[in-house]
């Protein structure tokens, strides 16, 4: 059963209730967020909700925003892109929210993106990363984090300026979704133009459950680097498996955020995860005090270390609060939405996961974004799987630990 999740500190507790549920009281702001709460992206709407919660009971504990309670009202579209557009044309029209966010996948957002356009309502991505997603000219829709084509920047620089990084061919394997297809575009076109060979250019059907004949094909090209996107977790962890069980043994294995920033990656995988890489949208500066502060507190709340998704979640409703500060809300459902909309577009703000202010401006391959954040590029990290912990490991300015390369852990 589908069901909305109401976040306020009002209740002083998370609110479970039916999408016929009445709305909420007129005395608070409401974000509206779709999110696969069931289904097999259900984790990953459960890092958001925590990083929402966490956000909004801190700023409702210091007066909320001027002086009105904000909350988050999570519907969940379990992972499927119709309903996503379903979940979020509800939010808007039934539930009356101000703005929107969240999405979690980028088919998912894409249809998100095209209904709050088409409702005239603010929708600011938190984690979503097609490039198609701000390079529609959209001007309801804004972005904090990396897109899709930023991804790869970090992993760019690393093999680019550590001293025989730079692979001698590279296999390529990756979802056919939006965010696969994307991300592996941005790298395979890196690659090529450092006159890397491309052994294996790999598309799979997502959610599947046997990698061994792809990684056959892949162990016979015997790449020097094996590349991998996979916006599902089950997927990243299958593609880890199945490669290092047929034998498949690069100098480095490299994800690409999706399935492969996701704790379970280590937790079912064990030694098997040991030095796979990920470059993807990083965390916040994990040398900033308060980026440290926030890690505490969180880990603290929940008993978990925030990476790239609760980073992300619990920012943009910093994002979200300081926009409706500035806005001159009168009660008139189009005129708010509006002002908020105008008041993103003036955003200019720092949170723990880095700067944040909006413009229009030429990506990587040459997609024009609109309302994308402007540091954006500044916020792609590559990390690795170490002992069962996601670090930080270049950019040297925001490593926490030193690399691993080339893995130790496969025999060539």
């Amino acid at each position: 059963m589908r069901r909305s999740l109401v976040l306020s500190l009002a209740s002083g507790m998370l609110l479970v209730a039916a999408a016929t549920a009445p709305a909420v009281a007129q005395d608070t702001l409401k974000i509206g967020a779709p999110q696969p709460m069931t289904g097999p992206d259900a984790p990953f709407g459960d890092k958001f909700k925590k990083a929402y919660g966490m956000a909004v009971e801190e700023i409702n504990a210091k007066g909320g925003v001027n002086g009105k309670k904000i909350e988050v009202i999570i519907d969940d579209h379990q992972a499927k892109n119709a309903l996503a557009a379903t979940v979020a044309e509800k939010l808007i029209t039934q539930t009356k929210v101000l703005v929107l966010t969240g999405g979690r996948a980028s088919g998912q957002a894409v249809e998100i993106a095209s209904v709050a356009q088409r409702l005239k309502t603010p929708y600011v991505v938190d984690h979503p990363s097609a490039d198609i997603i701000t390079s529609k000219g959209f001007e309801w829709v804004f972005r904090n984090n990396p897109t899709g084509s930023i991804y790869p920047q970090a992993f760019n620089k690393f093999i680019t300026e550590v001293p025989g990084a730079m692979p001698k061919s590279a296999a390529v394997v990756y979802d056919n979704t939006v965010f696969g297809k994307t991300i592996a575009n941005s790298a395979l076109t890196f690659l090529k133009s450092k006159n890397v060979p491309i052994v294996n250019d790999e598309a799979y059907p997502v959610n599947s459950l046997d990698f061994k004949p792809v990684m056959t094909k892949v162990k016979a090209s015997n790449p020097d680097f094996l590349l991998m996107v996979a916006v599902a977790t089950t997927d990243a962890i299958l593609l880890t498996k199945h490669a290092k069980e047929i034998g498949v043994a690069p100098r480095a294995f490299v994800g690409f955020g999706g399935g492969f920033g996701v704790e379970d990656l280590a937790k079912e995988l064990g030694p098997q995860s040991q030095n796979v890489f990920s470059s993807a949208a990083w965390s916040g500066n994990p040398n900033d005090p308060a980026a440290k502060e926030f890690y505490k507190k969180f880990h603290d709340k929940y008993g978990i270390w925030p990476k790239e998704h609760e980073v992300e979640g619990y920012a943009i409703i910093y994002v979200l609060a300081d926009a409706l500060r500035r806005s001159s809300l009168t009660g008139n459902l189009d005129a708010d939405r509006d002002a908020i909309r105008q008041a993103l577009l003036k955003t200019d703000m720092t949170t723990v996961f880095g700067k944040v202010k909006f413009g229009n401006w030429a990506g990587p391959l040459g997609d024009k974004y609109t309302n994308q954040n402007i540091y954006s590029p500044d916020h792609s990290v590559l990390a690795q799987w170490l002992d069962g912990k996601l670090m930080n490991v270049w950019p040297k300015a925001n490593a926490e630990t030193n690399y691993v390369f080339p893995d130790n852990t496969v025999k060539r």
